[in-house]
This record gives structure tokens, sequence and C-alpha cells, in this order.
């Protein structure tokens, strides 16, 4: 069976955004913040989805479904020129396309009387570009608006990783830099390695290459011409795709059901991490278990001009693989039938069903922090967010 559907919704304002905001400063006094909009008109997004249902011995079915979405007149909150007074203004700016890929695989492997065992695939990916914007083109926390940029995208600092990132000056000079054990590039001269900062007494030295001064050991921003540190894409919060699996077992009164979901790629930004690392109060900064060529000083950590802490600044080595795999729910249902137990008869019961769901109860990943599902869709940023509670629950549900 083919499907197609169309439709349109509507965003409003908020409230407030029509009219001026200050925010109080600490001691007292007020500031300026928001520029009121009296001509705010909600924004507008247009659907439309195309699908395929396809059915096979009456046990198998599957659904493909492609959605596109289009948004005009987007509220975003528009940063002003300091002559306003203002921070920002709440303006209808930018068209925005996105495009969804769906598919759902379901199977009664086993339909028996007194048994049934069916399974539930899904999977999906979504990306939305910003296509129009007739505004200047600004950061926006993580991410950056600008026409063509793909929603999600992160943007900060880089830490160089490789001999090819080096400035030109730098060409015939690469034996004078190496990658360290933390995978970056490292400024060590000329007849040294990573390994000597504490055998040769390095640590808190400079070394001069080329004419550049640079504090040996430290990790090495990307600069541009003039020297300042360059903004780059240094991650992307859209994962490659979603997916879970889920499954039902019923073996007469009792239901076992267990689903499993996660995601692969999606990055988040660590920015716990990060202030942990500027109090050196982080797991990395610990050197008590390192053999004597990989201890590091603190401030290699800590400092915000020349360590990886950067100032509170985004930088690339908070960028994290988010991927993960979770145990999301399990549930095991029994089902106490009053004719099958005559003193729930008597007491004008039809039938009882005992139940004990538990909710988050595994997570398998690489992320460092405690949970990768933290933040949006479009900007996941762990700042020191709880991560997503462990529960049980048992309910006893009666029918008359």
């Amino acid at each position: 069976k083919l499907r197609y559907s169309r439709g349109t919704a509507g965003g409003r304002p908020n409230f407030a955004d029509r009219f001026e905001t200050f925010s109080l400063q600490t001691g007292g006094g007020l500031s300026l913040s928001t520029l009121g909009n009296q001509y705010l008109k909600p924004e507008k997004t247009t659907e439309q989805e195309f699908g395929v249902d396809i059915i096979a011995f009456d046990r198998v079915s599957l659904q493909l479904t492609y959605a596109k979405q289009v948004t005009t007149d987007q509220l975003v909150a528009v940063p002003l020129p300091s002559l306003y007074g203002f921070e920002s203004q709440w303006q209808n700016a930018g068209t925005i396309e996105g495009h969804t890929f769906e598919g759902m695989l379901e199977a009664r492997l086993v339909n028996r009387p007194g048994l049934r065992w069916s399974v539930t695939l899904l999977a999906d990916r979504s990306r939305n570009r910003i296509v129009e914007y007739d505004r200047p083109c600004h950061s926006e926390g993580l991410g950056y608006r600008c026409a063509g940029e793909v929603l999600g995208g992160m943007y900060g600092n880089k830490f160089l990783t490789s001999h090819d990132e080096l400035p030109a000056i730098h060409a015939n000079s690469h034996d004078a830099f190496q990658v360290n054990d933390d995978g970056l590039l490292v400024p060590v001269g000329f007849g040294n390695s990573w390994k000597d900062g504490v055998a040769k007494d390095l640590w808190g030295t400079t070394v001069v290459i080329d004419g550049v001064t640079y504090q040996w050991g430290r990790p090495i921003l990307l600069k541009n011409e003039d020297g300042t540190a360059a903004v780059v894409k240094i991650g992307d919060a859209n994962p490659d795709f979603r997916w879970g699996l889920s499954q039902q077992f019923d073996w007469r009164d009792i239901t076992l059901s267990v689903l499993v979901d996660g995601q692969v790629g999606g990055d988040v930004y660590n920015a716990t991490k990060q202030r942990m690392y500027q109090y050196a109060r982080h797991r990395d900064a610990d050197q008590h278990d390192k053999p004597e060529e990989r201890k590091k000083p603190r401030d290699y950590y800590t400092s915000g001009t020349a360590g990886l802490y950067n100032g509170n600044t985004y930088v690339s080595w908070f960028v994290e693989d988010g991927s993960f795999t979770r145990l999301r729910e399990v549930s095991l249902r029994y089902r106490l039938r009053a004719n099958r137990f005559a003193p729930l008869a008597r007491l004008g019961v039809d039938d009882v069903t005992l139940s004990l769901i538990g909710r988050n109860l595994l997570l398998w990943t690489d992320y460092s922090g405690y949970d990768p599902e933290v933040g949006t869709a479009i900007e996941r940023i762990d700042n020191f967010d709880y991560p997503s509670y462990r529960t049980l629950t048992a309910s006893v549900e009666i029918q008359f």
C-alpha cells in the first residue's frame, strides 16, 4: 500500500518575545537584555510524507517512510549591534528544510495457541539544513547560524592532531613536533620526544621553532593568519541513525516485553569534563598511576591559555562520540483470571494483572560522562546533567 500525506503546523512566539526584557545584575541594577518586536508572527512548518506498507504471509510487515519538512519565518533570537543597547531580538528570520528516513520491520516469529513471539525493529535518520537566512551569520551556542549550515553542527577551537595541520612556516620542521599519548600534536624541539618531559626536565620551558615560541609539550590551537584561535567545525550532534528493537513473548497468562534502543554516531560536548579540568578534579589529571614518561603537569589540563581547559571556550578536546545501546525497558506481566481462581469471581473481579517494570536498566557506551543522552536534538551539551534514572515499578491492576 502506498501512502501520502501533507500537513502544516504553526509555532507561536512566546508572550514575552514582543516586549523589552531586562536582566537584574548581582549587587543591584538592571541591564538591557532582549529588544521587543511587536511585528512577530508565527513560524510555519509544512510536512510531506511518502510511504509504503508491505505485508507478507500475514506474519511480516515492513513500513518505509520518507518525510520532508520546510519551516518558514523561523523564530530566531538574532544578535543586535551594540548601538541598540540590547543583546538580541526575536525575529522571523530564515527557512529550514529537513528530511527523515524511517523504517519499521515487524514479524510474528511464533503464533500458536498459548504461545506468541513478535519482534519489531525500528531505525531512522534525520537532517535539517538552513537554506535561507537573511541576517548576518552568527554563532548560536555551539552552533553557527548561516545559510547552508546543518543544524546540530558544533563549532569551536581545535587542537592540532597531525603534522598536516601545521602552519606552512613549519613545512621543514615536522621532526620538532610529535603526537603524544593523548593524540595531540605538541612541540618538543629537535632531538626530543614527547616522553622526555620529566626525564629532561622540559615541562615549564619554551622551545623556539622557525622563529615561533611554544611552551614545550603543550597542545597547539589551530590559528588564523592573524594569530587568533580559529573557530571551525569540531563535531556534529546528528547521529548516523537511531534504532530500537523490541520483543514480546506471550505464554498463556504471562507476557514478557523487552525494549533495547540506541544510536550510532552523533557527538556530545562534555562541558562537565571541561569544568572539572579547570579545577584539576577530573580523573585525567591524576598522574599517580602513570609511568614517568607519560606524566604531565597540572596546568597541562587546567590552563586556559596553554592547556586543554581552554578557558571554558568550546574546544575539540571535549567533543566525544555519543553512540550508545540501552536496555530501555523490561516488563513482566501475569494475568490471573477469575475463571481460574474462584475466590476472585466471588468478589466480582474479572481478572488481576500483576506487573513488574524496569526502565533504563543497563547502558553500553564509550562516552566518558554519566549519560550520552543529554541536551537537545540539535545541541547536545553535557553540563552537569543528571543521567537517566533507573526505575523499578510494581503494579497491581484489578478489573471488575
